[in-house]
């Protein structure tokens, strides 16, 4: 896939000294070096793992042989046995570093899984003359296999099975996806380029590339380039946006059979039928900064993915990599390493993101086995939350509000509900509590204790509009009318504040204890953690014990509710009700990283108008000046948020203002 960033270029003297220091490894099968290799056995085609620790190669004499390029010797290498006909084409999967797909001259196309050196863990029978394979990049799940009959052939590799068929009546050499994985690109015998959609291959666009056939071609890393090389043996970079020819290389002599970018998209190099050289180009200007002298023909080329490494074939001196140093795949020479960047150890086997792995919306967008706690549960926007965690598996659900009774019809309505989730416990529980007061919290806590235990997620939902002189504000006649608007009701800044502000800090740390119970439920070491390099430790073997995902890894949770109002300098309710929700906010973010040492997750969610009692008799409908979505929030805005927020989908977000106002604060004045 794609690199993380692009490394800065070395100038041409640099990169030929640094380039060209570092040893050129030779990888061959052949036991006796005296005696001649068969033309067979040349190297016909090779790919790289995703991670660079492996690369493939295969013949026209059925040899598949996976190499791991630390290690030279043959001894050390896996060969992969099943085709009866010669290797057309290897290609390692974009996602799993273990996967290999293969078409060969017998029609068939075969996946490996390259740790076993047994039979093929799948293939399906594409036709006669399969010679070029692309796997699709956004996911991994589909392959698109070329014929000599100049035949495209779509397999679905999960079900092993072919999903479409696409002839051309104009020879086709190869083919490549884009980044998307929306378009491919074909190379034309007649030197055009054709660009068809995918996956119903409708043409697209026809590129004049080449005065001969297109043989090879290949995205840049970052997408911005498509080069392509011709039988004119030039090779043509167009820029993949505007579709507008960039420059043209003059670094071959004959017929370009293959091409590639380096991993960061600095540098390029191509494959060719005559010449005995390897020319390295600098991508932006087009200057050669090196050459490797190989000798012999070198047809195919491979930079490694994350390093300025080439591979390439050397016909009976079998398969050479350049740029290695003698203690292996060489970095020195690298002006830019994420790996060291980011403090990693230079031998440091980083993780892997698995892209075919399942990925259901269930798992990552569900309440399921959480004890919660909401404030202000009773009304508005904390029982729509109650609503949605109640439907979506919540073990427990406590909602807590000044008024008893409000709680309880608001139990009995989510209850009733058709949406109910058919379940004999009882997942709802209502108690009297106010935010304000810590004796009050202190026995909801006590309470919740002694019943749940633990709480995997609070939600600071409590709030009060507070004094509300928004409109007489903007329609003071005078400076006398406007000081006494602003002095109205001026008691009631201290309750608005202790609710909406000072009741997050107040309620937050009552319920520490019962959040770090959440934590050493789930395996997490508890107390407090620092230092870099020392990532809090998780048991993960309770995990399954506990029916949970064992890539479940979430943290105990707060979340805060404040406002759009936070961010708006035009005031729609009241100066203390902007006020306090600002406070509000600012207050949750000083709490993530006071938190951050003690494995507790802190978020704030920032609403614009909804449904509630505060917004009682205010218009539904509003203009796109006001809310470019033209309406107050809804049940659905607000319970696809929280969801995400609470479910295992969202464990990787902390610290962070999630704003739910249909574009509201982009068209009012408003701070960021």
């Amino acid at each position: 896939m794609p690199p993380p960033a692009r490394a800065r270029p070395l100038a041409k003297e640099s990169f030929s000294k640094t380039f060209g220091k570092f040893k050129t490894s030779v990888y061959t099968d052949n036991l006796r070096p005296a005696a001649p290799v068969p033309q067979g056995h040349f190297i016909r085609t090779l790919s790289w793992n995703q991670p660079g620790t492996l690369i493939a190669t295969g013949a026209a004499d059925r040899t598949l042989r996976i190499w791991n390029p630390e290690k030279p010797n043959v001894k050390n290498s896996t060969e992969l046995k099943g085709h009866s006909g010669s290797i057309e084409k290897v290609a390692f999967h974009p996602g799993t570093e273990h996967e290999l797909a293969t078409c060969s001259a017998d029609g068939m196309l075969r996946f490996w899984d390259v740790r076993s050196n047994k039979a093929s863990v799948g293939e399906v029978k594409v036709g006669d003359g399969p010679f070029t394979l692309a796997w699709k990049p956004d996911s991994g799940t589909e392959i698109v296999v070329g014929r000599k009959d100049n035949t495209l052939v779509a397999v679905d590799r999960t079900n092993l099975k072919i999903s479409n068929e696409y002839r051309q009546s104009v020879q086709t050499n190869q083919c490549v996806f884009d980044w998307s994985g929306k378009h491919l690109y074909l190379t034309q015998g007649d030197g055009s380029i054709k660009i068809v959609r995918y996956p119903d291959f409708t043409p697209v666009l026809t590129l004049s590339a080449h005065t001969s056939s297109c043989y090879a071609a290949a995205f840049s890393p970052s997408g911005e380039y498509l080069a392509v090389g011709g039988g004119d043996a030039l090779l043509s970079l167009w820029n993949a946006q505007y579709w507008a020819l960039a420059t043209t290389f003059n670094i071959a002599d004959g017929p370009i059979k293959s091409v590639d970018f380096s991993f960061d998209g600095t540098y390029i190099c191509a494959g060719s039928e005559e010449d005995k050289k390897l020319n390295i180009a600098h991508v932006e200007s087009g200057e050669v900064v090196h050459t490797v002298d190989v000798g012999v023909q070198a047809t195919q080329v491979a930079w490694h993915p994350c390093r300025w490494v080439l591979a390439y074939s050397a016909e009976s001196q079998g398969l050479k990599i350049a740029g290695k140093s003698q203690s292996g795949i060489s970095r020195q020479h690298c002006d830019y390493d994420w790996r060291l960047a980011t403090g990693s150890k230079p031998d440091q086997k980083l993780p892997k993101m698995d892209i075919t792995a399942p990925l259901n919306p269930a798992s990552l967008f569900s309440a399921k086995g959480l004890v919660v706690v909401i404030t202000g549960g009773g009304s508005g926007l904390g029982l729509a939350i109650a609503s949605a965690l109640y439907q979506n598996g919540a073990a427990k659900v406590y909602l807590l509000g000044r008024r008893q009774n409000v709680l309880e019809d608001a139990i009995k309505t989510l209850e009733s509900s058709a949406s109910a989730p058919k379940t004999s416990s009882k997942v709802l529980s209502a108690i009297s509590a106010d935010v304000t007061s810590t004796e009050s919290v202190a026995a909801a806590v006590a309470q919740i204790t002694k019943e749940a235990v633990y709480v995997d997620i609070l939600i600071n939902n409590a709030g009060v509009t507070g004094p509300n002189n928004a409109k007489a504000l903007y329609n003071a006649g005078s400076i006398e009318e406007l000081k006494d608007v602003m002095l109205q009701d001026w008691e009631g800044w201290g309750s608005t504040f202790a609710i909406n502000t000072q009741a997050v800090v107040g309620v937050s740390a009552a319920f520490l204890p019962l959040l770090e119970a959440a934590n050493k439920r789930r395996g997490w070491e508890t107390g407090k953690v620092t230092g870099n390099g020392n990532p809090r430790k998780q048991d993960t073997a309770v995990l399954e014990k506990l029916g949970l995902d064992k890539d479940d890894d979430r943290l105990a949770h707060i979340i805060t509710v404040a406002s759009v109002a936070s961010f708006m300098r035009y005031c729609t309710a009241g100066l203390a009700y902007n006020a306090t929700k600002a406070g509000a906010m600012h207050i949750s973010k000083m709490l993530s990283t006071i938190l951050s040492e003690w494995g507790i997750r802190t978020n704030v969610v920032c609403p614009g108008p909804y449904p509630s009692e505060m917004t009682v008799g205010r218009d539904p409908k509003f203009g796109t000046s006001e809310i470019p979505q033209g309406r107050m929030g809804n049940a659905n805005d607000i319970s696809a948020l929280m969801l995400f927020l609470v479910g295992k989908g969202g464990a990787y977000i902390n610290g962070t203002t999630q704003l739910t106002d249909g574009g509201r604060v982009g068209v009012w004045p408003s701070t960021y």
